[in-house]
């Protein structure tokens, strides 16, 4: 893809490169969401885009995949930044999704904001609740769209959607289908968290965003790679930091190692053996560490 000019100068002039490369993956997924009306050609068409502008960012900055890691561990999380506001996590729900909802509550005449955050690191949800420092049983918890069950006064709320549904999603299965249904979950549950709690200032947010691996999404590995990022990972994109022969990895860039584990860098992936999921979330990259922020106001 061809990236404007002052745009590749800001990120040669920047001190802050995470913040540069975020607003341009939230900016270019607006302006695919002004272009599609239809949902499916708006993910594909913004898989494409996004896949070419992560491609750029590998291949022409190193050294960002380490900045984006220390900014995932350090940042504040959304309950340090909003004390006053209510706030729900979407399990799983990434910058695709929280752009098709910040265009619909503006229509809906909601005062929003978009913006974005970081996941832990892995980009787990297991690893984001140890970062919140907060249990499940300080949530409020959805884990039935056809029956949410709000007083109207709840202050953290958890969304196990769409997570759930991504989980279930395989290789070989409907992908389209899938994609368009997993959205009007989505929807339907933010509508109705809206609806009922009384606060007026309600933050949406999520634990870690995704990547696909159809192909043409991801960046393939030659073979000697795949075998050990195969042995290594086998279906997950991190593990613990053991004694694992990882040298050839690192010293090709497939891994970076951080807080005590690996992580697959940026869309590298390899081929594991039976039906595997076709989202998938746990390493470093662009899609999976930036997290949507929505900040809406009655």
């Amino acid at each position: 893809m061809k990236l404007e000019t002052n745009f590749i100068m800001e990120l040669i002039e920047t001190v802050d490169p995470v913040k540069t490369v975020g607003n341009k993956l939230l900016e270019l997924w607006m302006n695919i969401a002004e272009e599609e009306n239809e949902i499916i050609k708006y993910y594909y068409k913004g898989e494409e885009k996004i896949r070419d502008f992560e491609e750029f960012v590998l291949k022409s900055y190193w050294e960002f995949y380490d900045f984006l890691a220390k900014a995932c561990s350090k940042e504040k999380d959304v309950f340090q930044l909003y004390l006053d506001a209510t706030i729900v996590i979407m399990d799983g729900m990434s910058i695709r999704e929280s752009v098709l909802l910040f265009k619909l509550l503006k229509d809906k005449g909601y005062n929003v904001k978009h913006k974005l955050n970081f996941s832990a690191i892995p980009s787990d949800t297991e690893f984001f609740r140890e970062k919140i420092n907060k249990s499940m049983s300080d949530f409020s918890q959805i884990n039935n769209p056809e029956n949410i069950r709000l007083t109207g006064d709840e202050k953290f709320i958890w969304s196990y959607f769409p997570d759930v549904m991504l989980d279930k999603i395989k290789i070989g299965h409907t992908v389209i289908s899938s994609l368009e249904e997993m959205y009007k979950v989505i929807e339907k549950i933010v509508l109705e968290i809206l609806a009922k709690i009384r606060a007026e200032r309600i933050v949406i947010s999520s634990d870690h965003g995704y990547i696909r691996t159809e192909a043409g999404f991801v960046f393939s590995v030659p073979e000697q790679a795949k075998r050990k990022l195969q042995q290594i990972f086998g279906s997950k994109r991190y593990v613990k930091m053991n004694d694992l022969d990882v040298k050839y990895l690192k010293d090709e860039g497939y891994i970076k190692e951080f807080n005590g584990y690996y992580l697959a860098k940026s869309r590298y992936l390899w081929p594991v053996p039976g039906k595997y999921s076709t989202y998938i979330h746990g390493g470093l990259s662009l899609m999976e560490c930036f997290v949507p922020v929505l900040e809406v106001e009655k």
